[in-house]
């Protein structure tokens, strides 16, 4: 594998915000694992490093890249920007890095997505994301994008009054982030149950109580509206309208719908909530999105659709309205809280439409979400996406912040190629951002921190073993790696 001291950069793109972004974290990426400091413009005569081509370039499908040169001049291109995006960060997780030195990876193609939607749901409250610097959830983007994930979603954010100077700064910085997303070359999604209403809505419009899980597990919080009611279908209508007018200059690709948590209303012309009250709301709300972003996708949540002892005929009502007509959803976003709904698995998919995960990649098993550290699950990651993955085109794994950092990868890879096993994600993981001599150590030390994950059967020698590795690996991790807050 040659060595390199010099990196030069030529790019075959016209410019851009997000030609520019690449270009940037591309150099800044390389120069914070190595110091090399990387050229760009015109080629030098006497150019002996290596030799950098960005480029876009048409004829590459759904957002790959393609590798190609010899072994001092290399082409990285994608078909658009999102594309390029994922083959900056396959060379950059691929190469090896010393100090004032790179060894380019020897892996040269064309490498293709199989999952249209590689998204991940940032779940913007009390957590991380609303509370980390904004510099520090920009980077992390970033890093995502890398890693071949394409889309960001986001809820929908809902204020009383949105004249305050207090709602007009919180949606300043929220429409930064959905500008951050965009800058890179990917998509935006925003998310909403859409029967939950302002804070005080009138009495006589209130969704009437359903039977839940218990212990609760959908339809807490509030309030809840009844959309069957014209007063309420026409509250909801409003709102919902007034919280897409807000992007209409930054743009929205996919508008998801979602159930429960805190959705949902049982009187009867509304319940079962998941086959009748719900996709007449959702159905209003999609068509309001049309409106405003034509080219946008419609994703319906089924998220805990019958999840009681006895079903509640959520997904066969559902199935029978698709079966009338489906021409105004795109997608659906199907999971629960531990397997993959049997419906789905047992029927087939209501409209035979394409169907996304939301993958629960930060809260099972653990209260608060966060409390315990990290939570790297890949077993049970695979366990679940082999249930799922002949339906699936993508998901929204469901995030409260970055301490699960590992189960995003594993999800991305996913996506980009279905058979890829988990530990080999794993193994890529800490190669690039522990250090590839450190692989085996804390690939084990993970297998153990997920087999002692559960309280109940949780064995000393095994959380000791673990330790002992991890204190190895960080006796040989380069200075970078150990300050990381990986």
């Amino acid at each position: 594998m040659p060595e390199f001291r010099h990196i030069h950069l030529d790019t075959r793109a016209p410019a851009s915000e997000a030609m520019d972004a690449i270009i940037r974290l591309l150099c800044q990426r390389i120069e914070e694992r190595t110091g090399i400091v990387v050229t760009a413009g015109d080629v030098p005569h006497d150019c002996s490093g290596l030799r950098l081509h960005l480029e876009l370039r048409p004829g590459i499908d759904r957002e790959g890249f393609a590798i190609e040169g010899d072994e001092q001049v290399m082409r990285i291109a994608g078909s658009e920007p999102c594309g390029l995006l994922a083959g900056v960060g396959h060379f950059l997780h691929t190469t090896g890095y010393g100090e004032g030195t790179c060894h380019p990876a020897h892996w040269r193609g064309i490498s293709l997505p199989e999952c249209p939607v590689r998204g991940i749901f940032f779940a913007l409250h009390n957590n991380w994301y609303a509370l980390a610097p904004r510099a520090e959830i920009h980077r992390y983007i970033e890093d995502l994008g890398l890693w071949g994930i394409n889309t960001i979603c986001f809820h929908f954010p809902q204020y009383e009054d949105p004249t305050t100077p207090e709602a007009r700064a919180a949606l300043a910085e929220f429409r930064e982030l959905l500008r951050v997303v965009k800058r890179l070359g990917m998509k935006v999604a925003l998310l909403k149950e859409p029967n939950i209403g302002f804070v005080n809505p009138p009495a006589a419009i209130r969704a009437a109580i359903f039977p839940d899980t218990i212990p609760p597990r959908r339809g807490t919080g509030g309030p809840r509206v009844c959309p069957s009611r014209p007063a309420g279908f026409a509250y909801l209508s409003h709102m919902l309208a007034t919280c897409l007018d807000g992007f209409t200059d930054i743009g929205v690709d996919y508008i998801v719908t979602f159930p429960y948590d805190a959705g949902g209303c049982g009187c009867a012309d509304c319940w079962p909530w998941g086959a009748r009250g719900y996709l007449t709301i959702a159905q209003e709300f999609f068509r309001l999105a049309r409106e405003r972003y034509p080219e946008c996708k419609r994703v319906l949540g089924t998220w805990c659709f019958d999840v009681r002892e006895e079903s509640d005929g959520e997904y066969p009502g559902l199935a029978q309205r698709l079966a009338q007509d489906d021409g105004w959803v795109d997608y659906l976003m199907a999971d629960s809280h531990e397997d993959f709904p049997r419906f789905l698995l047992e029927h087939g998919v209501p409209g035979n439409l394409p169907v996304l995960n939301f993958a629960e990649i930060s809260m099972w098993g653990r209260f608060p979400w966060g409390g315990s550290g990290a939570n790297p699950l890949p077993a049970r990651f695979q366990r679940l996406w082999d249930q799922a993955q002949h339906l699936l085109a993508g998901g929204f794994p469901y995030s409260e912040g970055n301490f699960e950092d590992i189960n995003k990868i594993i999800c991305s890879r996913f996506y980009w190629k279905k058979d890829t096993p988990a530990t080999d994600a794993v193994r890529a993981y800490i190669a690039y951002e522990f250090s590839p001599v450190v692989v085996e150590l804390v690939a084990e030390a993970i297998t153990l921190l997920e087999r002692t994950y559960p309280h109940t059967d949780r064995q000393s020698v095994e959380v000791e073993r673990a330790y002992a590795l991890i204190q190895q690996a960080d006796t040989v991790l380069p200075p970078r790696a150990r300050a990381s807050w990986r």
